[in-house]
């Protein structure tokens, strides 16, 4: 009621100084509230411009019921107008940040769409180009080290053959004399075999083997992930209605500066709106725009608390928010990738001349390989 009565003020004052945006605006808001059928009318009266009409009905509405308006303390006035400004301080800096790394996603994306499958064979090659020169140490060493586990197993089989015997008979003697000499040879292919391992560890063609292995099955399973990902061709228009259409459901559920029992609810509209942005699904992100214009109305805090000490806590929150969204803007714009589109200025032809250049790097390796 509060709320209602304060917005209601608000349009009188705007219709006095004739502001229409100020009027627009605070009709939007009222709409999100729980309202009666007289407010009802005065919106509806609003919308038609029929301000004469409308401004009657509200001065009897607020008359009507100004005296249930408990009064407010100044200070928490001033909180909740500071907590507001804050939020939306916050949420334009999240904004900021969403649209850093969804530009980053969608370069990374396109990326690996041009250049994945010539990467991905160029990695191939480097692999088995490393493979080959390292076989001759992995193959001694594998030899040493299948020599060391037979003979391992004889011992054990000696060992527990001799559990089986009479400590004091011949035979018992006889086969602990064969179990000590089986066990230097143990000894002595153990090292054989550690000193393999030590040469084929020590070498650096070895780690430049192995580094590349790791980075070839790494972006395999990325670039596989990616091209299995269904995603939508859009023309001009709808890129920029997508953009248009995320930012808005983005504001309508963000979770930061939500309460605190819809920040779960919050985080997961939020988590399937990205993926549906990162897909150029126009189709799921008109969805959700739809779902939360119409649904759930996720309030803000600024809307909802109402004494000081909430307050206080609230902003130092959302103060200390800010700082930590700040740092990871800065981060992100010091990133390699970030710093790369910023210097495109043609981005067809980036990807057309970076082709290229992996194309000869191919024909090279092939070269090599032959």
């Amino acid at each position: 009621m509060k709320q209602i009565l304060k917005r209601l003020e608000l349009i009188k004052t705007a219709i006095a100084i004739e502001d229409a945006e100020i009027i627009e605006l605070q009709v939007l808001k009222l709409k999100t509230f729980t309202k009666d059928e007289k407010v009802e009318k005065i919106l509806q009266l609003l919308e038609m411009n029929e301000y004469a009409d409308a401004l009657v009905r509200i001065e009897d509405y607020t008359k009507k019921y100004s005296g249930v308006v408990v009064h407010e303390d100044k200070e928490i006035g001033a909180l909740k107008l500071e907590l507001k400004v804050l939020e939306e301080k916050l949420q334009a800096l999240s904004e900021e940040k969403n649209e850093y790394l969804n530009e980053i996603n969608e370069f990374n994306m396109e990326y690996n769409l041009q250049l994945g499958e010539l990467i991905r064979e160029i990695l191939k090659l480097k692999e088995e180009h490393l493979q080959r020169e390292v076989k001759e140490m992995q193959e001694a060493f594998n030899e040493a080290k299948h020599e060391y586990e037979n003979l391992k197993q004889e011992v054990n089989a000696l060992e527990e053959e001799l559990k089986k015997l009479d400590e004091f008979d011949d035979e018992y003697d006889e086969l602990y004399e064969e179990l000590q000499k089986r066990k230097e040879q143990l000894n002595k292919k153990r090292k054989e075999a550690k000193k393999a391992k030590d040469t084929l560890e020590e070498d650096e063609l070895f780690h430049e083997y192995e580094e590349v292995k790791e980075d070839y099955g790494e972006f395999n399973k990325e670039y596989e992930e990616i091209i299995s990902k269904e995603r939508f061709e859009l023309n001009d228009d709808e890129q920029k209605e997508l953009k248009k259409l995320f930012r808005q459901a983005s504001r309508l559920c963000h979770p930061d500066i939500v309460t605190d029992e819809l920040k779960r609810q919050a985080h997961e509209i939020m988590a399937q709106l990205n993926d549906a942005y990162r897909q150029k699904d126009l189709r799921q992100v008109r969805k959700i725009l739809a779902s939360l214009e119409s649904g759930i109305i996720f309030e803000a805090a600024s809307d909802k608390i109402s004494d000081a000490k909430s307050l206080k806590a609230r902003i130092a929150d959302i103060r200390e928010q800010l700082n930590a969204t700040t740092v990871e803007i800065e981060k992100i714009q010091k990133d390699e990738t970030f710093k790369t589109i910023q210097e495109i200025d043609d981005l067809d032809n980036y990807f057309a001349e970076m082709k290229e250049q992996l194309q000869n790097q191919y024909k090279t390796l092939q070269g090599i390989a032959s």
